[in-house]
């Protein structure tokens, strides 16, 4: 019996893809360089400016996860297709990062300047923006594991769930800066982000990996119909809602039976308590992770 499952025409496609995702790494850190018009050598280890190193650390993780499902489907029909379809699959996936970053900044997060708060080393602003960028990957990595990944149809499908990440994303934005304003009147989460509360993006990036994860669930209740694509999405778009609503209900739940008795809008919002914000963020995601593992 033949226990390994790998033979020799499976290493060269392999092959082939460890070499592209490589190269679209490094075109990553000189794309990033290029758009923000800085020196990525000169600000991380001349300045060493942790912040824009928090912030490219997510923006790579992120183009990983994506890449991730596009490995993760059928080989192409020759190793050039397929060669193709992984360039394709990296390019869309640095600019679907960079596209996140600039929805994030324009929508969730209007009132501050999250870029230049990077760029001036504000550690918040960069985990909060590195949490977007990771929250968005997972979801569109599910969507590339859903749909056939092994044709260029596949790419404008992982577009179409693109969109509907980001408008979830964007509820759970409004939900967290809803719950932060009803705890401290004339107060903005925003601003707490600004003025460099850890604990408060540590918590914030929590949230919506936890969310990305969960609605990714959707991808294994949902059955990809590839006569009827428009429909799929309708279906896994309101499933995903479903499960990012049901993650919220839960992690609630969950909070106040591991943190009872505590006040975390006043520990986290106030007082700056990171252990309580990493025990939130962890909350939200270990709920994801259980989605995952039940319905993924």
């Amino acid at each position: 019996m033949n226990y390994v499952m790998l033979h020799d025409a499976s290493l060269e496609y392999y092959a082939i893809d460890l070499v592209v995702v490589l190269a679209i790494l490094a075109g990553l850190r000189f794309f990033s360089g290029m758009v923000a018009n800085i020196s990525l050598h000169e600000v991380l280890s001349e300045d060493d400016n942790a912040a824009v190193g928090i912030s490219l650390s997510g923006a790579v993780i992120g183009v990983a996860i994506m890449l991730m499902g596009a490995v993760a489907g059928d080989a192409g029909g020759s190793l050039g297709q397929e060669g193709l379809l992984m360039l394709g699959y990296g390019i869309v996936g640095i600019l679907l990062m960079w596209a996140t970053s600039r929805l994030f900044d324009h929508l969730s997060m209007p009132n501050i300047p999250i870029r230049d708060l990077i760029q001036r080393g504000n550690i918040a602003a960069a985990l909060v923006d590195a949490g977007n960028l990771i929250a968005t990957a997972i979801v569109v990595r599910a969507v590339m594991s859903w749909v056939d990944g092994s044709t260029y149809v596949g790419i404008a499908v992982v577009l179409a769930g693109y969109v509907i990440a980001q408008i979830i994303l964007y509820l759970a934005a409004r939900y967290r800066l809803a719950v932060f304003a009803r705890r401290h009147p004339g107060e903005s989460l925003q601003q707490g982000i600004a003025d460099g509360n850890i604990a408060l993006a540590v918590r914030f990036a929590g949230h919506r990996i936890g969310v990305g994860l969960a609605v990714t669930a959707a991808s294994g209740i949902v059955v990809y119909a590839a006569d009827n694509v428009p429909a799929s999405l309708l279906v896994w778009g309101m499933v995903a809602l479903v499960m990012f609503l049901a993650q919220t209900v839960i992690s609630i739940g969950a909070r106040l039976v591991l943190l009872p008795g505590i006040d975390v809008g006043e520990e986290v919002d106030v007082q700056r308590n990171a252990a309580i914000g990493s025990l939130e963020a962890a909350i939200y995601v270990a709920v994801g992770l259980v989605f995952v593992g039940l319905f993924g």
